[in-house]
């Protein structure tokens, strides 16, 4: 729509309409609020940016759809160091190289690695000695994973475990 200059407008429900509540000269314009079907969460960046700034931050499932967008959004807040975490290896090289375009000052680190596997996670958090760990490694399309039950548990169950026991520890 933005390459052909298209507007993009909101048209009142039809029932409404044929109820006389509203009119199509109440069309507006799309808000990302209307996408959201729910309200949207308002952050402090003050707050989070007094927790990330100079700290040592793995972002798990980084190069992820959702763990991508939650490495965009912690670069921009000053992290000592961002470990970028994830088993694909060409999603982890598209974040990172996007992140060290965009934030050539911060340290970022690609590590390529499956939460499943505890021997390796155990050692990146020994070595790296993450302060801040967020863990965006699932896979996230139900219908998808109904359909194939025992990696899902492996993955969001037992990874989760892995991950969290490795940040306690």
């Amino acid at each position: 729509c933005r390459a052909t200059q298209c507007k993009v407008k909101i048209v009142p429900a039809l029932h409404e309409m044929i109820d006389g509540m509203v009119t199509l000269r109440q069309l507006r314009d799309v808000n990302l609020e209307d996408l959201l079907r729910r309200e949207p969460v308002k952050l402090d960046l003050g707050i989070m940016r007094g927790q990330l700034r100079n700290k040592r931050v793995l972002v798990t499932g980084a190069g992820g759809s959702i763990g991508s967008e939650i490495c965009r959004q912690i670069a921009k807040l000053l992290p000592g160091k961002l470990y970028l975490l994830g088993k694909s290896e060409n999603n982890i090289f598209e974040i990172e190289r996007e992140l060290l375009h965009q934030y050539p000052q911060r340290e970022i680190e690609p590590i390529i690695a499956d939460v499943r596997d505890e021997k390796r996670i155990r050692s990146i958090f020994t070595e790296r000695r993450p302060e801040i760990v967020v863990h965006a490694a699932a896979h996230k399309h139900v219908p998808l994973m109904e359909s194939q039950p025992v990696e899902a548990v492996q993955n969001n169950i037992f990874g989760t475990m892995i991950v969290a026991k490795a940040a306690m520890a």
